[in-house]
């Protein structure tokens, strides 16, 4: 691939004319060498909004209530995104950020097993394989990494990685989610309880900005807490909600600290309040007698959960909008979410599950440079790195498991395998967050 060129300086005449002939032919000698296709240029924004389902996004697309996916939309593609079962959030994202199923990149679960019958969290030096953000700064591009799962403990990369155990509140029980798997419980004085010193940023400098964006104060859009005054049934945990909504705002918050200070080459967002509260909701979407009498909502009921509901995904609409508005209009925009939902019950009062090809379908939607408008179809999950280390640029590993995107208009170069040397990892201890994470997981119905 040929460096930039330098341009030749305005000149008169015959050898002035000659000059700026021979700059013309070796530069496009240069491009055919290159396969004749310039290296795109700008940045990459890929925002995940977990669990977002196409049976919530279209209609509220057809009434404008999703101005910032609509214009998406209207400057590139947008299409729903197949993912892959079981439809558990850890596998799906991991397969995002790398291209491969996860019977290659090692991230089957929210928890694994380990000695003595007990289970731990999947981390991210379960991964076996190199992620987008890996690879992009092996190819000296600076990238930004927010809230991604399974990336805790952190990887030393050229950027920022604000991992999934970064919010704050969550330093103490950690017996309980020791004991939550154990099959008798361990002793107070047991040390695997540790202390919760594990680093949750990389570099670990941005740990107290982290804090600080928790405890910021005043709304980051006009889109107020949905659940505070909805008419919701008595089972559903309208606290919970309401945390859901504050933990996305500070993700946000983080996200556009980090963005203005390192103004990355790529950078990944997940939200994850559409899934969590979905769980919760997602019986005002369906009809009654799919679910047992204890719950049934009244009709205000219904409509006040269906409408907090559409809200949230507006709320997450302008949240999204806040991160675009940083990137150009040849910038890469990508959004994807990793499933949709169904009618289900877990946990007694969870109305919301996604666990049959009902919900397979997640959303797509894309806009820059080289991006053919229209409908995109026949995208799946392991396609997004692909089609984003094509737009950059680089290579597609050839053993990836997906290909760059149709929609995308350049052509894809291989290289065997991005699976030559160790990942880099930082020491792996207990960060803190656990009894919070497996908490959040019981509330939803992914543990028992």
């Amino acid at each position: 691939m040929i460096e930039e060129a330098e341009r030749p300086k305005t000149v008169t005449g015959a050898r002035g004319t000659t000059r700026a002939r021979l700059w013309v032919v070796s530069l496009v000698l240069g491009l055919l060498a290159c396969g004749g296709e310039p290296e795109p240029g700008g940045r990459v924004l890929l925002v995940g909004i977990d669990g977002a389902s196409p049976r919530i996004v279209r209609p509220l697309l057809e009434q404008g209530r999703l101005p910032n996916l609509a214009r998406i939309a209207e400057q590139g593609v947008s299409g729903p995104l197949k993912s892959l079962h079981p439809l558990l959030s850890p596998r799906v994202w991991t397969t995002v950020a790398t291209g491969k199923t996860p019977k290659r990149h090692g991230i089957e679960n929210w928890v694994t097993p380990v000695r003595d019958g007990q289970q731990r969290l999947y981390l991210s030096s379960d991964r076996k394989v190199h992620a987008l953000w890996n690879i992009a700064s092996d190819a000296g591009r600076s990238v930004a990494m927010v809230n991604w799962l399974v990336t805790y403990p952190p990887e030393p990369i050229r950027g920022v990685m604000i991992t999934d155990h970064a919010l704050p509140g969550a330093t103490e029980g950690k017996k309980f989610m020791r004991n939550l798997f154990a099959e008798a419980p361990a002793s107070d004085d047991d040390a695997s309880l540790g202390e919760g010193s594990g680093p949750v940023t990389w570099p670990d400098s941005w740990i107290p900005r982290v804090a600080a964006a928790a405890e910021a104060e005043g709304a980051l859009t006009p889109i107020g807490d949905p659940f505070v005054t909805a008419t919701l049934p008595s089972w559903v945990l309208r606290d919970k909600l309401s945390a859901y909504y504050r933990q996305d705002e500070t993700l946000a918050r983080i996200a556009l600290d980090v963005e203005a200070e390192t103004r990355p080459d790529v950078m990944m967002v997940l939200f994850q309040g559409i899934d969590r509260s979905s769980h919760m909701l997602w019986g005002m979407v369906e009809p009654a007698e799919l679910y047992p009498e204890s719950l049934h909502p009244s009709a205000a009921e219904r409509e006040g959960g269906l409408e907090a509901l559409r809200r949230y995904y507006e709320y997450s609409d302008a949240l999204i909008g806040l991160l675009v508005e940083r990137f150009g209009p040849d910038d890469l925009i990508m959004v994807v979410s990793d499933h949709g939902f169904e009618a289900g019950v877990t946990w007694k009062i969870m109305t919301g599950t996604h666990n049959s090809p009902k919900a397979e379908d997640g959303v797509l939607f894309a806009r820059g440079r080289r991006i053919r408008h229209g409908e995109a179809e026949g995208v799946s999950v392991t396609d997004v790195t692909p089609t984003i280390l094509t737009w950059l640029g680089l290579p597609v590993g050839q053993d990836m498991d997906g290909e760059p995107a149709a929609f995308l208009d350049a052509r894809a170069r291989t290289v065997a395998t991005y699976e030559t040397k160790p990942i880099p990892r930082l020491a792996t201890g207990p960060s803190g967050a656990e009894e919070t994470y497996i908490e959040q997981l019981r509330e939803l119905g992914y543990v028992e």
